[in-house]
């Protein structure tokens, strides 16, 4: 888990996929131009050697997001789809 993205503290990314060779981003922004977007295409270009499997992006689609909370709920992801999308990895 990160605490900031500037500076962007890649050591402890690149320690974590030594150790797993895996990647997973849960971003609540859209999946076009988002922080996971961008954080996964540097991940990509400076540590790709190290990753066993396409990073996985969770976040939400490139859509509107809805006004009313239970819609909201159904596009933002959340912890539980972090859980399933790390399973699925697996």
């Amino acid at each position: 888990e990160l605490t900031c993205l500037n500076p962007f503290d890649k050591e402890t990314v690149e320690t974590s996929l030594k150790r797993t060779h895996k990647l997973a981003i849960l971003d609540e922004s859209t999946r076009s131009g988002g922080v996971g977007a961008t954080m996964s295409a540097l991940i990509a270009e400076t540590l790709f050697d190290e990753l066993d499997a396409p990073v996985l992006r969770l976040c939400m689609e490139d859509a509107p997001v809805p006004y009313a909370t239970e819609m909201e709920k159904e596009m933002v992801k959340r912890a539980s789809d972090l859980v399933a999308g790390v399973k699925s990895m697996c």
